[in-house]
């Protein structure tokens, strides 16, 4: 009987102690903080980036300081996006494994011969990084593991930032043009010259004036004008041949011209060629070329307004009345006789 009291009360005493273990409310897989990088470099050495996808693969390379895409003729790429990347990659950090065997690389995707993503970081032949992303747990995670190593780690990261079609990175804005050069835009039927006041149509009729807000708009789409993708020298769009090709001039500073053509093709979208690249033949997106084919003069023209006919500017209501204003207005009674109507010409 001894012997069960002495058992029983060395119990208590375990279960006393895991009981006041488990209360402390202490979980060191959450105290956990992972610092340490899943990959150690130098973004600022990377001079080449490999993506690997199941089906595909592309390479970016920096040229003079300018990251480029060979599979498209060193065609730019969009450096914000390039930096972006590699600062993401470089700030990934090591949290505790989720597997650990060849036969869990392969389930997670993260194994040499199969796999979501393969990325290789390279500063000339050293490599700087080697990593292999696959499946995804959550929302912008995925499984990572480091080549070389078992550990398969859970890290924030989306394979969507990893695209490994070379289209994806193109610089979309390679055709922007600083405004403020744009001296001169000659399109079909107008011309359009830049003024201390502004864009004013060249060649105005007496008693016509710009409506400044339609070319500024006009020159605004011309000024930031973006592509969709670049086509391959081996490639052959299927151009709509009943519509006549749209071609524009835009003169800079220093009197440098740019001649636009552009030639719609069966798909709703345009092929664009610009005479300062003539090897390159651009694609853009419908949306885009519309405002600038549907320009026309009588559009950005309107009627000068004759001396006194400019209307009275009122007040805006939202900031209160104006000082001395005879805050009994509303009072006072109408006239018998309407006031005369205004003109509707602008």
């Amino acid at each position: 009987m001894n012997r069960w009291i002495t058992a029983l009360g060395g119990l208590l005493v375990v279960q006393i102690v895991l009981a006041l273990w488990l209360n402390t409310g202490e979980d060191p897989y959450a105290a956990f903080t992972p610092e340490e990088k899943l990959a150690t470099f130098e973004t600022a050495l990377v001079d080449t980036i490999r993506i690997e996808a199941p089906d595909k693969s592309m390479v970016l390379k920096r040229v003079e300081g300018k990251w480029k895409l060979p599979e498209l003729a060193d065609f730019p790429a969009d450096q914000q996006r390039v930096a972006n990347f590699l600062n993401s990659l470089a700030n990934l950090k090591r949290g505790w494994p989720v597997a650990t065997t060849a036969g869990a690389a392969k389930r997670f995707k993260v194994a040499e011969e199969e796999f979501e993503r393969h990325l290789t970081l390279n500063q000339g032949d050293k490599q700087l990084a080697n990593l292999y992303f696959g499946t995804s747990p959550g929302f912008r995670k995925v499984h990572a593991r480091v080549a070389g190593e078992k550990e398969i780690i859970s890290v924030p990261f989306s394979l969507f930032d990893a695209e490994a079609e070379p289209d994806r990175w193109i610089d979309r804005k390679v055709l922007g043009l600083d405004k403020k050069r744009m001296t001169r835009i000659k399109l079909p039927g107008f011309t359009l010259e830049h003024k201390e006041k502004g864009w004013e149509l060249a060649r105005l009729n007496p008693g016509e004036q710009t409506v400044t807000s339609e070319a500024d708009k006009l020159a605004d789409k011309l000024a930031g004008l973006t592509i969709e993708s670049v086509f391959g020298a081996d490639e052959k769009p299927e151009k709509e041949e009943k519509t006549k090709p749209l071609q524009i001039e835009v003169t800079l500073e220093g009197d440098e011209k740019l001649e636009y053509t552009f030639q719609k093709l069966k798909d709703g979208s345009y092929l664009l060629r610009r005479s300062d690249q003539p090897r390159r033949r651009f694609k853009v997106a419908e949306w885009e070329v519309r405002p600038i084919r549907e320009a026309e003069r009588n559009k950005l023209v309107e009627k000068k307004p004759a001396p006194g006919e400019e209307r009275e500017t009122k007040p805006d209501p939202s900031k209160g009345e104006p000082d001395g204003a005879d805050r009994n207005i509303k009072e006072t009674p109408p006239h018998n006789n309407p006031p005369p109507e205004e003109s509707l010409e602008k």
